[in-house]
């Protein structure tokens, strides 16, 4: 294999670290997360044969996936001669094969996974705690890892109470990833990360700064906030709930 070079942010150079059980990664759009974490694992697949299973909630087929990503990084990182990429998987001339499956629909196959080095779970924020339960414990192999990447919703999402709760588990590594680290931000999203600044404040703390969910756009009430008042003595109070289906 010739000698490849490829550009990454500096905060990437934690994805090199194999001394971590787990590498969490989180933050807002445009902060390049997943590119990051598609060339770096490519980077090392190349380098020593590992089995990587690239994992999200689901998949309903191999479109969902990353593979389409990290065949982007393969053709990117010029080790196309190198990689064989197929209709399911990749493989690397040295015995290196990534895999994709989907955790929902799929989650007594991956009981059945032996061998894997690192496991990759994209869009984590959507990944249930019953997957995670059986997720974590089949990657066993001495010296596996797993990383985790994701675009915060709420801080109850199991992945945040996790990695952003008390105690995080031991040999983690935590990184807030927003647009402001990654050195190629492009112009195209910059203009609508500054539209969506100035007409929606939540929006642009959720979206581009990794923010949990609040109020935004889509909620119906927007301005309204929550403080101590006094009632006059002859208000009466109403209650009401939109369950939020039609039948």
């Amino acid at each position: 294999m010739s000698n490849t070079r490829v550009e990454l942010p500096d905060w990437a150079s934690v994805l090199f670290d194999e001394s971590l059980r787990n590498i969490a990664v989180r933050g807002g759009r445009g902060g390049g997360k997943s590119r990051s974490i598609a060339s770096a694992l490519v980077l090392r697949a190349a380098q020593k044969p590992l089995r990587i299973l690239c994992a999200r909630e689901i998949q309903k087929s191999i479109k969902d996936s990353v593979k389409r990503l990290l065949d982007d990084e393969i053709e990117r990182s010029g080790l196309r001669a190198f990689f064989t990429s197929t209709d399911t998987e990749i493989r690397g001339a040295n015995g290196s094969l990534f895999l994709f499956v989907g955790l929902r629909t799929n989650i007594d196959s991956v009981k059945s996974m032996e061998g894997i080095d690192v496991c990759w779970i994209e869009e984590a924020q959507s990944v249930s705690q019953g997957s995670l339960d059986v997720l974590i414990p089949t990657v066993r192999k001495p010296g596996s890892q797993l990383v985790f990447s994701w675009n915060p919703r709420l801080e109850t999402d199991p992945v945040d109470a996790m990695f952003c709760g008390a105690t995080m588990p031991p040999r983690s590594r935590l990184l807030t990833v927003n647009h402001g680290d990654n050195p190629w931000f492009p112009s195209v999203l910059r203009a609508e990360l500054e539209y969506d600044k100035k007409r929606d404040p939540d929006k642009y703390r959720h979206v581009w700064e990794g923010e949990y969910l609040r109020n935004s756009e889509r909620r119906v009430f927007k301005n309204w906030r929550v403080e101590e008042f006094e009632a006059p003595a002859d208000a009466v109070h109403r209650y009401g709930a939109d369950w939020g289906f039609a039948v």
